[in-house]
């Protein structure tokens, strides 16, 4: 995968973040028609994740936020959608905030690739079975997206686990779970 790199000359504006995992998808629908990759990524919310992005949207944290950041994914952008309606706070989508990338199709190819990931730390062994997006571009990824955010002091960021537990040191991040951190970017 091709990542620009982050200018780390540019990097020392710290943002406060507030963090928030989409709610809970349904992907019947899309796995029902054989859609892969980011075909996947098309799946709305569940009614349960329509109703965790309701409940979200009354964090008495959001609205300390100027700006809400979300990535194109479906269901990380219909989540905003309910945060940005309960705040109104104004939206911006980020593609380059999407899910962790595995490259190479299938529920088992994935598995694998993140027993691989958590097992070497986020690296990339040269011997690997499956290629996938390493910790270093999915952080360089995030910083490259935020640096055009540096004006705002409090940002959320609506997303996803694996970019998320690059920044938090949570190892499990629930549907719809807010995590407020400082980032330099």
């Amino acid at each position: 995968m091709a990542c620009e790199l982050v200018d780390l000359d540019r990097l020392g504006t710290r943002m406060k973040i507030i963090f928030v995992r989409h709610g809970e998808p349904d992907y019947r629908e899309l796995e029902e028609r054989s859609y892969t990759g980011f075909g996947i990524d098309l799946a709305p919310l569940s009614d349960k994740g329509r109703q965790q992005a309701q409940k979200l949207s009354t964090n008495p944290l959001l609205p300390s936020a100027e700006l809400i950041i979300s990535s194109a994914v479906t269901r990380a952008l219909e989540t905003a959608s309910y945060v940005a309606c309960a705040t109104g706070l104004p939206l911006r989508v980020e593609p380059l905030l999407h899910e962790w990338q595995v490259y190479g199709t299938g529920i088992e190819n994935f598995e694998t690739a993140r027993s691989l990931f958590l097992e070497n730390k986020g690296e990339l062994l040269p011997n690997s079975p499956i290629q996938y997006e390493t910790a270093e571009e999915m952080k360089s990824r995030f910083l490259e997206c935020m640096a055009k955010y540096r004006d705002y002091q409090t940002v959320i960021v609506v997303s996803h686990n694996m970019l998320m537990r690059q920044f938090v040191p949570n190892e499990k991040i629930d549907f719809c779970q807010v995590i407020e951190c400082e980032l330099e970017v």
